[in-house]
């Protein structure tokens, strides 16, 4: 791994980081981050790059990819409820989890799709 690639791994890292910390404060509607919600934010969001990118080349080679991203989606709903709820201040944990994991799946793939138009690069292959 060269200089380049672990700036783009930096960055999708932190582009994650961003998303997951909008759609936390979406759902507990407080918008402050103590510096253990910002780890907790940093862990979650390393998880979710590692396991979309492994989903990802997973999935080119086996013809379950349908199921590989329902169980990476199910393994963000795990790591989100007992990392990230945890401190939110919500009614329900799972379904706080969930609409938290909805919320952040859907952005990072609209921002995947907008940089594969703009600099033809996809977060997957920054991994």
């Amino acid at each position: 791994m060269d200089a380049v690639e672990l700036a783009l791994l930096l960055v999708a890292v932190m582009i994650v980081l961003l998303v997951f910390y909008a759609s936390a404060a979406v759902v507990s509607q407080d918008w402050s981050a103590s510096p253990e919600h910002l780890l907790r934010l940093l862990v979650v969001s390393l998880v979710f790059v590692f396991v979309v990118s492994a989903v990802s080349n997973m999935s080119r080679e086996q013809v379950f990819s349908d199921l590989l991203l329902l169980l990476s989606f199910v393994v963000l709903v795990v790591v989100v409820r007992f990392i990230l709820v945890e401190e939110l201040a919500v009614s329900d944990d799972w379904l706080a989890s969930m609409i938290v994991s909805l919320i952040g799946v859907t952005l990072i793939f609209m921002i995947d799709a907008l940089m594969d138009a703009l600099f033809d690069l996809s977060l997957p292959s920054i991994v």
